[in-house]
């Protein structure tokens, strides 16, 4: 399964954002929705859920006939709630059938190998726009995500939403609000979702998560930092397997090269084919060299294995750099080397060399230093 798979796994209720759903809830009542809104936060916190569940509750206008005239918004936030894989109209935008719907993403691909949102996708929003909506009621765009829309993809959108259609809602996705360029983010109201909370991640863990016990789905709670996306693709992208042979390899007193070459050439195959395993080892690595900065501060204070680490393999790693290195070294090398494999990326590097220098780095400074 991979972790696109997950993205259309049936959630029983949307958790968290409760805040800014009362606030949506509350501006379609009054008949005061925004043209476009702006849903940024960490990676895997659910945005793009919530703006399918949202575009799902405009899009049901069955529901309008059944409203009682006296409802208020905290009824509105229920029904919204409420809405689930027993609702034709939420199995079609879930998995973005529904005829007033554009739901545009990027997945890398030989096909598109840069991984980007482009020009063409975005020229494909007026053939929903140029129309009346199919079904007479709202039309909705949702762009997961801006992050992955290149230069020219972007200055098609904020033409768009210079001059937005009638009756039509767009809901862009950002993990990264810096990287929006300040023109898009003047034209919409700007929504930063928090994570979510650690009870509502371990809730959502245990509904899509089957075969892991609770201190399995524990320990991805505290790894994920309220991101159970990030929980779920760790899962599924593989990357355990790689993190625990690693730590067996880092640990040994006697150099094993052909140990350590050997996982770095399938880790860096793997990256090449597997987008979600690129997105879950960037989300390692980072983990990784911040827990050893701590570590190296004052071990004593920060090291508690079962929160750190989905298994103990990454935070052994992370106490042997921390005991080979100080607090500012192990930040220059994080800089480093997530300068050098975005770079690698971008460059449709062999991923599998990238890992054989990186890891060997690694290795070899805590083994002769």
């Amino acid at each position: 399964m991979t972790f696109e798979d997950n993205k259309n796994l049936k959630y029983k209720r949307l958790r968290g954002h409760t805040k800014f759903l009362h606030q949506f809830c509350a501006s379609y009542q009054k008949d005061t929705l925004h043209h476009a809104y702006l849903l940024s936060g960490n990676f895997g916190i659910g945005k793009s859920y919530l703006a399918r569940q949202l575009a799902a509750y405009l899009l049901q206008e069955e529901y309008r006939n059944t409203l009682y005239k006296n409802s208020n918004h905290v009824d509105e936030v229920e029904y919204a709630l409420s809405l689930n894989e027993d609702s034709p109209v939420w199995r079609q935008v879930f998995y973005h059938s529904h005829p007033d719907l554009i739901y545009l993403s990027a997945i890398k691909s030989e096909e598109n190998k840069s991984g980007q949102i482009k020009l063409g996708d975005i020229k494909f929003i007026s053939n929903l726009t140029n129309h009346q909506s199919g079904r007479g009621g709202w039309r909705i765009i949702i762009l997961d995500s801006l992050d992955k829309t290149n230069k020219n993809g972007t200055n098609a959108i904020l033409k768009v939403l210079e001059e937005p259609p009638a009756k039509t809602i767009f809901f862009l996705i950002s993990h990264n609000i810096s990287q929006v360029i300040p023109t898009i983010r003047s034209r919409c109201q700007q929504i930063k979702l928090s994570p979510v909370t650690n009870n509502d991640v371990y809730l959502i863990l245990k509904e899509q998560i089957l075969d892991q016990n609770n201190d399995e789905v524990s320990r991805l709670v505290a790894l994920c930092e309220g991101s159970p996306g990030m929980a779920l693709l760790i899962t599924c992208s593989g990357i355990n397997q790689f993190i625990e042979k690693f730590g067996v390899i880092i640990q040994e007193k006697t150099p094993q090269l052909e140990k350590l070459l050997s996982l770095a050439t399938n880790w860096g195959s793997a990256l090449s084919k597997n987008p979600d395993l690129s997105d879950a080892t960037i989300f390692v690595f980072d983990k990784l060299f911040s827990q050893a900065a701590l570590f190296s501060v004052d071990a004593n204070k920060y090291y508690n294995r079962n929160e750190y680490s989905v298994t103990s393999s990454l935070s052994e790693i992370a106490i042997i750099l921390a005991e080979n290195f100080t607090a500012n070294e192990l930040s220059n090398l994080h800089m480093e080397w997530r300068i050098s494999f975005q770079e690698a990326q971008n460059s449709y590097l062999d991923m599998s060399v990238f890992m054989q220098q990186s890891i060997y780095e690694i290795y070899s400074q805590t083994h002769l230093r």
